[in-house]
Order: structure tokens, then C-alpha cells, then sequence
């Protein structure tokens, strides 16, 4: 129970912390100025001598009390000191709470918001259908590009996507993990990194099928030249997570974890499934035989870029340029519709040219 008010703050000119000489321990040094030390001179005659709790005063700022006090002498230079179990910490507090006390502020309202509860909920929901339009754009691009192998890469995103799902609700289980907007973002963001690898090792690919290789050595030395370029891609992101989760804040901490976390998954999924699915298409008839909904047909692959302006037409396993193969199937094509004697007298022909050659 308070008492009545018989000093207020205005009374002290001073207040500080230090070591008392006598205990070595922490201590709080007030000041009062001319009418505050003759009224807690005062104050301390009549406390002193008093048993407790009788002889405690109360230090009181905006209804809360700081610290009570026993007076333990009688006090008339206006110079107390309270002593106890303080740490520098707290007797700094303390002495800054007695010389500052309630600041004189007053503020003045410029605008007044009101959120809603479900705010976070609702952009939460919002930023995961932005998310699942930019993978449907991304399924969308793949098919229109790459046709069927377009497929490849919207079941390793599915992969990766289920993957990512039951990490994030394992951590959450075991580790309160707490998806948030930023975390969001970046499983936002992953996805065009996921893209773009997905990107590099299927031009690779095709590259070596415009080089004559077949499908399935295509997809052997494209893996081996694209997992160097996606390996070390990865490995940027990865770097640019950690000293995001490391030196940024807490706002941005999410974005580096699932930043990070699904890069690792990203990989993962490239190593354990989207290489091994393409090696077992390339053993198929409408995969390895260039079909030209596959998305390999070596025709629709178009010229390759020799540097210096120059272009090169892609050729087969046999060596064929597309014009030579194109014009070979029009011969087998002529052929068939022969009638027989047609093909008697083209093969009289051809003989007759043998042996006139022969004797020349």
C-alpha cells in the first residue's frame, strides 16, 4: 500500500550509478536540489529508526514502482544512496528511470489504420495462388517448347513441390518452423531457378543431337556437361542464403531459409529423378526415335551457332544434314510407288551405267 506523494521528480537534480567504496558492489547516487534535500531530510528523520515496513519509501514512475527502499540513516546534504543486489545493468536502469522520469511528450495523431486479424492470412493465401500461377506459366512454356518433354519438367516440379511440402511440415513439427511472406517469395522465386537448370540441361541435349549423336548418348554427355554449369549455380544461391539468413534481419530470414532449402531440394531432385526419368525415355521408341512430339526430333532442332556469324545444319547419327535425309526419303518414297516394269527398267539403267563405267 502507497502512501501519499510528498516529493516528486522534479526534486532531483541528479541520479547515477557506481561502485560503493565501502561494499564494491553496485549502487544508485541520487541528488536533490535546495527544496528536495531540505524535504527529504525531512522524510528521513521521521523514517529512520522505524521497523520495516514502516521505514520504506517508494520510488513511483507513471503507477509502477521502481524500487522501495529501507532508510537506513538520516539524510540531510541531499546526497542518498540505495544499495542492494544490483547489477551495472540495473543500477544504470534504475538511476536513469529517477533522472529522467516521465518525459513531458505529447503526440499527436497524423493517421489511424485499422488490420484486420486475417490481413497475414489473406496475403499469405495471396502470395501461394502467385505462386502456383507462375508454376502453371512455367508447365505452360515447357509444353510449348519442349513438348512432351515438357512433361519431364512439370513432374519434377510436382516432385519437388510434394518434396518441399513435407520438409516444411516436418520442420514445422519438430522446430515450430512458421511459414511467412518472405518464405513464400522465396519458394516463389525457386521455381524460375528450378526452370532455368531444367533449361540448361535439355538445350545441352539438343545440342548433341544436332551433332548426329543418338538420344541416348545425347542425354549422357549433356548431363555430363550441364551438371557443371547447374552445380555451380546452385551453389551461388545457396551462398547468397547464407549470408542473407546470416546479416539480414528477421523479415528476411525466412526468404534466405526457404531460398536455400529448396535449392538443396532442387538439386537433389535433378540428381534422383529428372536425369534418371530422361536416361529411361531415351531407351523408348517415341523418345529415342526423334519423334517430332518429343521434343527431340533432330528436323526441328534448327541450325547450330558455330561462332562468327556462321551456322551449321544439324545432322543425324549417320552424318545426314536434314536436306540429305529429307531427299533420301523422297527416293525410298519414289521407289515404292514404282510400278514393277518401272523398276526393271531402272535397274537396266543402272546396270547398263555400271558397265559402261566398267570399261571406261
Amino acid at each position: 500500500i502507497l502512501g501519499p506523494v510528498e516529493l516528486d521528480g522534479s526534486a532531483i537534480s541528479d541520479a547515477t550509478n557506481g561502485l560503493n567504496t565501502q561494499t564494491n558492489q553496485w549502487a544508485v547516487n541520487i541528488v536533490f536540489n535546495g527544496q528536495g534535500t531540505e524535504t527529504f531530510g525531512q522524510i528521513s528523520q521521521r523514517l529512520y529508526g522505524e521497523t520495516s515496513p514502516r521505514n520504506q519509501f517508494a520510488f513511483v514512475l507513471d503507477g509502477s514502482v521502481l524500487s522501495a527502499p529501507s532508510m537506513n540513516a538520516v539524510i540531510l546534504d541531499g546526497k542518498p544512496q540505495i544499495t542492494g543486489n544490483f547489477t551495472q545493468e540495473s543500477s544504470k536502469t534504475l538511476a536513469d528511470q529517477l533522472k529522467y522520469g516521465a518525459l513531458p511528450l505529447s503526440f499527436e495523431v497524423q493517421s489511424s489504420n485499422s488490420i484486420s486479424a486475417t490481413l497475414g492470412s489473406q496475403q499469405l493465401q495471396i502470395g501461394l495462388i502467385a505462386g502456383l500461377i507462375g508454376l502453371a506459366l512455367v508447365a505452360l512454356y515447357s509444353l510449348i517448347v519442349y513438348r512432351s518433354l515438357g512433361f519431364v519438367i512439370i513432374a519434377s516440379l510436382i516432385v519437388m513441390g510434394v518434396l518441399t511440402y513435407i520438409t516444411l511440415c516436418i520442420l514445422a513439427w519438430r522446430m515450430g518452423f512458421r511459414l511467412s511472406l518472405a518464405g513464400v517469395a522465396g519458394l516463389i522465386v525457386t521455381i524460375g531457378f528450378t526452370a532455368d537448370s531444367f533449361i540448361v540441361y535439355f538445350e545441352r541435349i539438343r545440342d548433341e543431337l544436332r551433332d548426329g549423336k543418338s538420344i541416348t548418348s545425347a542425354v549422357e554427355d549433356g548431363w555430363g556437361r550441364a551438371k557443371r554449369t547447374i552445380y555451380i549455380s546452385k551453389s551461388i544461391n545457396i551462398l547468397a542464403a547464407v549470408v542473407l539468413y546470416i546479416l539480414a534481419d528477421a523479415t528476411v530470414k525466412g526468404f534466405a531459409f526457404t531460398l536455400g532449402l529448396t535449392t538443396l531440394i532442387d538439386i537433389l531432385i535433378f540428381i534422383a529423378f529428372t536425369h534418371p526419368v530422361l536416361q529411361l525415355l531415351a531407351r523408348t521408341r517415341f523418345f529415342g526415335g526423334g519423334h517430332r512430339l518429343s521434343g527431340l526430333d533432330p528436323e526441328a532442332l534448327g541450325a547450330v551457332y558455330r561462332g562468327r556469324a556462321q551456322f551449321r545444319a544439324p545432322v543425324d547419327a549417320g552424318g545426314r544434314t536434314a536436306s540429305q535425309r529429307r531427299a533420301s526419303r523422297s527416293r525410298s518414297e519414289a521407289e515404292r510407288r514404282q510400278t514393277i516394269a518401272e523398276r526393271k527398267l531402272a535397274q537396266q539403267s543402272t546396270d547398263t551405267r555400271s558397265t559402261t563405267e566398267g570399261d571406261d
